[in-house]
C-alpha cells in the first residue's frame, strides 16, 4: 500500500502560483511598454497633424541623447573606480578584526564575478545618476542656440546672455559632477572596506593601504577642483544676491564676498594639489591642514568679515556706498520688464475741475465706449441668457473692439463652448462622437443696456449666431478647440454617427453636422486605432463600428495645452480671447518668454496674477514676443513673432524654426484685434509702482513709492495668487487689489481713439490718486506706454475714497437701502477711471440680483466728478453726465437701423442750457416719466424700485423749485 506524506500536493500549487505571478508581471510589463509606445507614436501623429514634427523629434532626441551621455559618463566613472579598487594592492588581513569573516567571503564571491559585478554596479548607478541629465534638455538647447543680448553686466563686464544661457548649464554640469564624484568616493570607500583595503582593528585607527590612500586622494582632489569651479560660478551668482539693500550685487557683495570667493577658489585649488602631493607622503596631515584652512577661511572671510563690513562700514553710510548698485538695480529691472529707457513716456495730467458739458460733447467717442458691463457680472448674465442648452457653457467674457457702422466700438465677447460635464445622455457614443463642439459667439456693446430688462443689448446672439450688424457675420461658428476643454479629453469626428450641431427651435429637435475641418489625427488603419485605444485606455476606440478610416481624433483641444506642446519654452497668458477674423472664429493667445536669470533684476511681484496663470512665480525678465492664433474649428496654430529682437525668442526660433512665423505675415484684420496682454501689464504695473523712482535717493528712501489701490467692486472675478481668504474659505473682497481694465478712449492731447489698458496708482499707504499708467493696443502704436502724473501738491481722490463718497452720499445710500430690500443683492461693478480732456471721471455701474435669481441686471450707474459735485446715480450714463454737466448731445449708438434720433435731448436726461440753468421742459418731462415708472413699480409690487423713483423725482423737483426761486 502506497502512503502519501501529508502536504505532498502543496508544492505544485506553490509552483503554479509563482508561474501565475510571473506571467502577470510579464503581461503587466508588456502592457505598460505597449502603452508607452502607443503614447509616443500617437504623440508623433499629433505633432505631424499640426505640422510640428520637428518639435517632437528635437525634444525626444535631445532628451534621449542627454540621458545617454549622462548614463555613459556616470557608468564609465563608476566602472573605472570599481576597477581601480579591484587593482589596488591589499596586504593580508590582520587577525582579530571584527569583520574578517565578512571580508573573506566578499573576496571569495567577487573573485569569480568581478567583471559582471563591476558592469552591473556601473550600469545601475549610471542609470540612477545619469538619466537625470535628460532633464536639462531645455537649458542645453537654448545654450547651443544662444543669442547675445548686446548688454553687459556692470560688475564683470560679461554679456547678459552668459547669465541667461551659459551659467545655468555650467551650474548643472558642476553640481552633477560633484554628485558623481561623491557617489564614486562613497562606493569606492565601501568597496575598499569590503575588499580589505581598509581594516578596522580593535582600539586602533583603521589601517588604510597605500593604494586606497592614493585612490581616495585623487577623488578628493577632483572634488576640490570642482568646488573651485563652483566658487567661480558663485561669484557670478552675486548678481542675484539678496543680502544688500537691493536685489543684485551690493557694496558688501562686490568688496567682501567676491574677494572671499576668489580666495576660497584658490584654497580649493591648493587643497587639490596637496591631496595629490599627499599620495607620496605618509599619513593625512597635508589634507587635514588644507581642510582646516578651507574651514577657517570659509567662516572668517566668507562670513565674519562681510558681516563686519556691512555693519560697521556700510550701514552708517549706506546710501552713498550703495548708490551705484542701486542705479544698476533700477536700470536692469526696468529693462527686464520692458520699461527701460525710452519705453515709458511720462506726461503731466492736470486733473482739472473745469470740465464742461462742451468737453463731454466733444468726447462722445470716449463716453459711448465706457464699459458699463463688468465681466464678472456678464458671465452669469450671458450664461442665463445665451447658453441656450445645458450642454453649452459660457465661462469667460472678454473685451475687444470692432468697426461697426464705420465707428470703432468696444464690445464684450464670449464663446459658447461645449460643457462635457452636462451632456444630456451618457455613454461613449454620446460623449465622444455626438456632442463634440460648442457653437457660436455672443457679442454685446460694452456700453449698451436693454432699457426694458436691464440686460445686455446683444449684437450677436442665439444659435446659430444671429448678428444685427453686417460686420459680425460668422460663416464658421463651430468651436472644437477652446479654453475650457479639459487636459487629456478627446472627441472623434467624421464617424457614421452625426454630431449634434445646434438646436433647431422646433419640437426640441437638433440640426446635425459632420466635421468638415482638417484637424486631428486620422484613424486611417487598424494600427492607429489600436494605438489610440492603448493611449486612452478605451477599447471602444478599437472595436466601435461607428468609426471609419476617415474618422479623426481631436485631442489636445485646450488652446493653451496645444501651444504648450508646440512651444514648450514659452508661457501663455491666462486669458485667451475669441476674435472674429475673416468671418471665422479664432483664439488669440499671448505667449511670453521669461527667465529668472537676468542679472540685477528684481523677481516678479505676482500677487495679482491668477492662480491658474501659466507664468512662474520667480521670473525676473519677461517679453510678450509671440502672438498665437488658434482656429476654433480645426485647431490650426500660427505663432507670430511680434518682438523679433528678444534674444530668448531668437534662441527658441533657432531651436524650432518651423514653429514661428514673421509678424509681417499677419493680416491687417488680425492685427487690429491684438491687445496689450493683461498678465504682462499686471506684472509691469506692479513693478512700476516702485521702479518709476529713477533717482537712486528717491528709490532708497521710498520717497515716492506707489501702490495699487484697493478694489471697490463687489462683483466676482478670477482668484488671484495674492487674494486673502476668511475662515470659511471665501475671498476677502474688502482686501482685494484693483485690476487694470481695457478701455476705448481718446487720451488728452490726442486726436484718435486708443484701445488701451489702464491702471491707477495711489501713494504708498495713502488712498488718494497720484498717477495712472496706460499701454496702447492699436496697430500703429502697439505697446506704447504712458505714465500720467497727477499734481503732487493737490489731493485727487483715489478709487477707495471715491467709493467712500458714494457710500456716504445720503441720496445714493437711501436708494441702495431700498434696492437691497426683499433679499435683493446689490453688485457694484468695476470703478472706472475715465480721463476726459485734463479731468477725471469716476464711473461705477450698479447691478441688482434678486434672491434666488442667477441673472443680474443693470440697474444704475454712478458718476463722480471733482470735489464740489456730489456723486450722481442715475438710470443711464447720459442722464448722470447731463445732471452734472448740463445739456449734451445724445449720440445714437445702436447702429442697428437707419432711424436717426432727433437732435433734441432725450427725456431721460436732465439738461441744462449753456448758462448752467435747468432746462425747464426737459426736467418736467423727466419728473413725469419718473412718477409714471414709480406707479408701474408699485403695481408690480417692487417697493424698492417705487421708492427709488419717487426719491429721484423729489430730488429733481426740489432742484427745479430752487432754480425757479433763484
Amino acid at each position: 500500500m502506497i502512503r502519501m506524506e501529508p502536504g505532498s500536493f502543496r508544492r505544485p500549487r506553490r509552483r503554479s502560483r509563482r508561474w501565475l505571478v510571473l506571467v502577470a508581471v510579464v503581461v503587466f510589463g508588456l502592457l505598460m511598454l505597449l502603452s508607452g509606445l502607443a503614447t509616443a507614436w500617437t504623440d508623433y501623429l499629433w505633432f505631424d497633424s499640426v505640422g510640428a514634427t520637428s518639435v517632437w523629434v528635437t525634444t525626444l532626441l535631445s532628451r534621449i541623447l542627454l540621458g545617454l551621455i549622462g548614463f555613459a559618463v556616470a557608468a564609465l566613472v563608476i566602472w573605472i573606480n570599481l576597477e581601480v579598487v579591484s587593482r589596488c594592492k591589499i596586504g593580508p588581513l590582520m587577525d582579530g578584526g571584527p569583520d574578517d569573516e565578512v571580508i573573506r567571503r566578499f573576496r571569495q564571491w567577487v573573485r569569480s564575478r568581478r567583471i559582471r559585478a563591476h558592469l552591473a554596479g556601473a550600469v545601475v548607478l549610471g542609470l540612477l545618476l545619469g538619466t537625470s541629465v535628460a532633464a536639462w534638455w531645455q537649458d542645453v538647447l537654448v545654450w547651443l542656440n544662444e543669442v547675445p543680448f548686446d548688454k553687459t553686466d556692470p560688475i564683470f563686464g560679461v554679456d547678459v546672455s552668459f547669465y541667461v544661457f551659459d551659467l545655468p548649464v555650467y551650474r548643472n554640469i558642476v553640481s552633477w559632477s560633484i554628485q558623481l564624484v561623491v557617489a564614486s568616493a562613497l562606493v569606492s570607500l565601501a568597496y575598499h572596506y569590503l575588499s580589505g583595503g581598509i581594516q578596522r582593528l580593535p582600539n586602533r585607527l583603521p589601517l588604510v593601504s597605500s593604494g586606497v590612500k592614493s585612490h581616495l586622494s585623487v577623488l578628493l582632489a577632483a572634488l576640490a577642483i570642482l568646488k573651485a569651479v563652483a566658487y567661480r560660478l558663485d561669484s557670478y551668482e552675486l548678481l542675484y544676491s539678496t543680502r544688500g539693500a537691493i536685489f543684485g550685487a551690493s557694496y558688501t557683495d562686490v568688496n567682501a564676498h567676491r574677494p572671499a570667493l576668489t580666495l576660497l577658489m584658490a584654497i580649493s585649488i591648493l587643497g587639490a594639489m596637496l591631496l595629490l602631493w599627499n599620495m607620496r607622503q605618509a599619513g593625512w596631515l597635508l589634507p587635514a591642514v588644507a581642510g582646516g584652512l578651507w574651514l577657517i577661511v570659509s567662516v572668517v572671510v566668507g562670513g565674519i568679515i562681510p558681516a563686519a563690513i556691512e555693519r560697521f562700514r556700510v550701514q552708517p553710510n549706506q546710501f552713498n556706498l550703495e548708490r551705484p548698485y542701486i542705479e544698476h538695480h533700477i536700470g536692469y529691472t526696468l529693462d527686464a520688464y520692458g520699461m527701460g529707457a525710452g519705453q515709458v513716456e511720462t506726461r503731466d495730467f492736470a486733473a482739472s475741475p473745469d470740465l464742461t458739458g462742451e468737453d463731454i460733447a466733444g468726447n462722445q467717442a470716449t463716453i459711448s465706449n465706457v464699459k458699463l458691463w463688468d465681466p464678472g457680472v456678464l458671465v452669469p448674465a450671458y450664461s442665463q441668457l445665451q447658453a441656450i442648452r445645458p450642454y453649452y457653457q459660457i465661462s469667460n467674457v472678454d473685451t475687444d473692439r470692432y468697426v461697426i457702422n464705420g465707428e470703432l466700438t468696444q464690445v464684450m465677447v464670449a464663446a459658447r463652448e461645449l460643457d462635457s460635464e452636462d451632456i444630456p445622455a451618457e455613454g461613449w457614443v454620446n460623449e465622444k462622437l455626438v456632442y463634440t463642439h460648442g457653437f457660436g459667439e455672443v457679442i454685446s456693446r460694452a456700453n449698451d443696456v436693454n432699457p426694458t430688462t436691464g440686460e445686455p443689448d446683444f449684437l450677436v446672439r442665439d444659435v446659430p449666431p444671429k448678428s444685427i450688424v453686417p460686420e459680425l457675420q460668422t460663416t464658421q461658428p463651430r468651436i472644437y478647440f477652446g479654453e475650457t476643454a479639459e487636459t487629456g479629453s478627446y472627441v472623434i469626428t467624421r464617424t457614421k454617427q452625426q454630431e449634434v450641431d445646434f438646436p433647431s427651435g422646433e419640437d426640441d429637435t437638433v440640426v446635425r453636422n459632420t466635421y468638415e475641418g482638417e484637424g486631428g489625427v486620422q484613424l486611417s488603419n487598424f494600427a492607429v486605432r489600436f494605438a489610440m485605444a492603448m493611449r486612452f485606455g478605451d477599447l471602444n476606440t478599437l472595436i466601435s463600428p461607428e468609426l471609419t478610416p476617415e474618422s479623426r481624433v481631436l485631442m489636445v483641444r485646450n488652446v493653451v495645452d496645444r501651444l504648450a506642446r508646440v512651444a514648450p519654452f514659452m508661457q501663455a497668458d491666462n486669458d485667451p480671447y475669441l476674435a472674429l477674423i475673416d468671418e471665422r472664429l479664432v483664439w488669440i493667445v499671448d505667449l511670453y518668454s521669461t527667465t529668472n536669470r537676468y542679472p540685477y533684476s528684481a523677481p516678479v511681484i505676482d500677487a495679482r496674477l491668477g492662480i491658474t496663470s501659466d507664468l512662474s512665480r520667480d521670473f525676473n525678465y519677461i517679453r510678450n514676443s509671440v502672438k498665437a492664433v488658434v482656429d476654433a474649428e480645426d485647431g490650426t496654430m500660427t505663432l507670430y513673432v511680434l518682438e523679433p529682437t528678444d534674444p530668448l525668442t531668437q534662441a527658441y526660433r533657432n531651436v524650432f524654426p518651423e514653429v514661428f512665423t514673421d509678424a509681417s505675415e499677419m493680416s491687417e484684420e488680425l492685427r487690429s484685434h491684438l491687445r496689450y496682454p493683461e498678465d504682462m501689464f499686471r506684472v509691469q504695473s506692479e513693478m512700476y509702482a516702485t521702479y518709476h523712482q529713477l533717482e537712486p535717493q528717491d528709490f532708497f528712501q521710498d520717497e515716492d513709492k506707489w501702490q495699487v489701490p484697493g478694489e471697490p467692486a463687489t462683483s466676482n472675478r478670477e482668484l488671484l495668487r495674492g487674494d486673502a481668504f476668511d475662515q470659511t474659505g471665501r475671498v476677502r473682497k474688502d482686501l482685494r487689489q484693483s485690476l487694470p481694465y481695457y478701455q476705448l478712449m481718446r487720451l488728452p492731447d490726442e486726436e484718435e481713439l486708443s484701445y488701451l489698458i489702464l491702471q491707477s496708482f495711489n501713494p504708498a499707504s495713502r488712498d488718494n490718486m497720484t498717477a495712472f499708467l496706460v499701454a496702447k493696443s492699436g496697430p500703429e502704436e502697439y505697446g506704447k506706454m504712458i505714465d500720467y502724473r497727477l499734481p503732487r501738491g493737490q489731493l485727487i481722490n483715489g478709487l477707495e475714497q471715491v467709493s467712500a463718497r458714494i457710500d456716504q452720499d445720503p441720496v445714493i445710500s437711501q436708494q441702495f437701502t431700498l434696492l437691497g430690500q426683499q433679499g435683493s443683492e446689490i453688485i457694484r461693478g468695476n470703478m472706472l477711471v475715465v480721463p476726459v480732456e485734463e479731468s477725471l471721471l469716476f464711473i461705477q455701474p450698479i447691478y441688482l440680483r434678486g434672491e434666488g435669481v442667477l441673472l443680474p441686471e443693470f440697474k444704475r450707474v454712478v458718476v463722480v466728478y471733482g470735489e464740489q459735485t456730489p456723486p450722481i446715480m442715475s438710470d443711464t450714463l447720459d442722464a448722470a453726465l447731463a445732471e452734472i454737466f448740463g445739456s449734451a448731445p445724445v449720440v445714437d449708438r445702436s447702429g442697428v437701423d437707419d432711424v436717426s434720433r432727433e437732435d433734441t435731448p432725450s427725456e431721460d436726461v436732465v439738461t441744462r442750457p449753456s448758462d448752467g440753468s435747468l432746462d425747464l421742459q426737459a426736467t418736467v418731462l423727466r419728473i413725469d416719466r419718473l412718477l409714471s415708472e414709480a406707479d408701474a413699480a408699485l403695481r408690480a409690487g417692487d417697493l424698492g424700485e417705487y421708492q427709488a423713483k419717487v426719491d429721484e423725482a423729489t430730488r429733481l423737483t426740489d432742484r427745479l423749485v430752487g432754480s425757479l426761486e433763484g
